[in-house]
């Protein structure tokens, strides 16, 4: 397995300095965030992981700094049911680090790689199905390019999952190597990326009902860092970005009033503001070290109002149902 290097690190510590009280890392992964933080000035920091197999990067943070971080195996989703953060009104920063990491694509058992032969699985985390498997198998051919459209972006959704209907019933399709041949047979073939990207993209994401969980995690956090606190997220897609830029938008006072296809919003206060204006972006050298970091966006936010927020009961993204 390749070293995890946690991307826009040095960003992200820059943006939110001086950093101070506890802090909640809602993706431990390799624990690169959690250990930057309390190097950098973090009294104490709650980190959580839907995978129980990144607790075993945990050791060595914790000989370092004892119990000054805490582990919690669990979906950043559900954030509001974990006492030990709910209880807490002194949180002063939280912090999401999103996409699949280096040990989940690095693992052929995990099935996230079209790279490396394994079994379709892509669960992020301990959760039950469905599996990558289940949804190529089992999902109607209309569900299928829907999601792979919406989640993916991809254009040739509907012939990718007409192929997939035609493949699955000469026999079950269980294997990255197998879907990403489908796949490679319609979407032709770019010199930037895998024609398989944007469909397995798709699928992580129905099967760890990433954007879903974003939205919740994203509308906790606005209501649960203190005033003058802060939210970092990274992401990884066009996708999850829109959604973080829309929140902070709104949270902001600044979203568009004028949408027919949206209830009219009253807000008279902001509750967030953006510390950079723009996402930031990889430098070259750390493009250089680090090919993950090539689609990366850091968005950060300041809380500056402690009033509730009155809006924002859910945040709108394209949910496909899976019908399975």
């Amino acid at each position: 397995m390749e070293a995890h290097e946690p991307v826009l690190l040095k960003d992200f510590i820059k943006l939110v300095t001086p950093i101070t009280g506890c802090w909640v890392d809602c993706t431990f992964g390799a624990g690169g965030y959690s250990r930057a933080l309390l190097q950098n000035g973090a009294s104490q920091v709650l980190a959580i992981d839907k995978d129980s197999e990144t607790k075993v990067f945990l050791k060595s943070i914790q000989n370092e700094y004892g119990n000054l971080i805490k582990f919690y195996n669990q979906s950043f989703a559900d954030m509001e049911t974990n006492d030990d953060i709910t209880n807490r009104d002194d949180i002063d920063g939280i912090v999401l680090d999103l996409g699949v990491s280096s040990m989940h694509l690095d693992n052929p058992s995990r099935g996230f790689s079209f790279r490396k032969n394994g079994p379709l699985d892509m669960r992020m985390g301990n959760q039950p199905g469905p599996t990558a498997s289940e949804i190529v198998n089992l999902c109607s051919e209309a569900t299928l390019a829907d999601l792979i459209f919406f989640y993916g972006q991809e254009r040739k959704a509907r012939k990718i999952a007409n192929r997939i209907v035609e493949e699955r019933k000469k026999k079950e399709i269980n294997t990255t190597f197998e879907l990403a041949e489908i796949i490679r047979a319609i979407v032709p073939k770019n010199f930037k990326k895998d024609p398989s990207t944007r469909t397995f993209q798709a699928i992580r994401i129905a099967v760890n009902n990433e954007l879903k969980d974003l939205s919740k995690a994203l509308i906790f956090a606005e209501k649960k860092v203190r005033r003058g606190g802060t939210i970092a997220v990274i992401t990884f897609h066009s996708l999850e970005d829109k959604i973080v830029k829309d929140f902070g938008k709104t949270m902001s006072g600044k979203a568009s009033s004028i949408n027919r296809y949206r209830p009219l919003v009253s807000k008279n206060y902001p509750s967030l503001i953006p510390v950079n204006k723009k996402p930031v972006v990889a430098a070259i050298d750390e493009l250089d070290r680090n090919k993950r970091a090539r689609s990366a966006k850091l968005r950060v936010y300041k809380k500056v109002s402690d009033n509730p927020s009155r809006i924002l009961a859910n945040i709108e993204f394209p949910e496909v149902e899976l019908g399975i």
